[in-house]
């Protein structure tokens, strides 16, 4: 009876170290500056214009609660430091309205009040002046 007792604590011990979670490291290096936070004002909101997921410049987001997590595919354009590619920064507008330089190609759009708002981003590659490409969606905060 007392060897019995000691095989199931020991199937349990098997058993519950056998459960715990082992993830992946990522494939990628993230440092502090990889994801920034944009704090957003209040705006009248405007209409959208659609754009095709086929160019070189393809914008994709998500909205929880009231903000927005953004993530920009961009070909031939690089956000960090010390890399061989063409250096990139994106102009983030809300409604109309610069709010942002972004040097990263993910970042999150926080505390937007309640309604419709338009968020435009536009490309800036190297050290020019104006927009390479530029995007626009409308999102819905409840």
């Amino acid at each position: 009876m007392k060897s019995q007792k000691y095989i199931i604590l020991l199937l349990v011990f098997f058993v519950l170290a056998a459960c715990q979670k082992d993830l992946p490291e990522p494939e990628t290096k993230m440092d502090a500056d990889s994801i920034r936070n944009v704090e957003a004002a209040s705006a009248i909101p405007a209409p959208v214009a659609e754009s095709g997921n086929k160019d070189p410049f393809f914008v994709r987001h998500q909205v929880k609660g009231r903000d927005i997590f953004v993530e920009c595919i961009v070909q031939d354009v690089s956000f960090r430091k010390h890399s061989s590619k063409e250096k990139g920064k994106i102009l983030l507008y809300i409604n109309g309205k610069k709010k942002d330089e972004i040097h990263s190609a993910a970042f999150i759009v926080k505390g937007l009040p309640s309604g419709k708002h338009r968020i435009g981003l536009e490309l800036i590659k190297g050290n020019n002046a104006k927009a390479s490409s530029k995007k626009e969606f409308i999102v819905l905060i409840p």
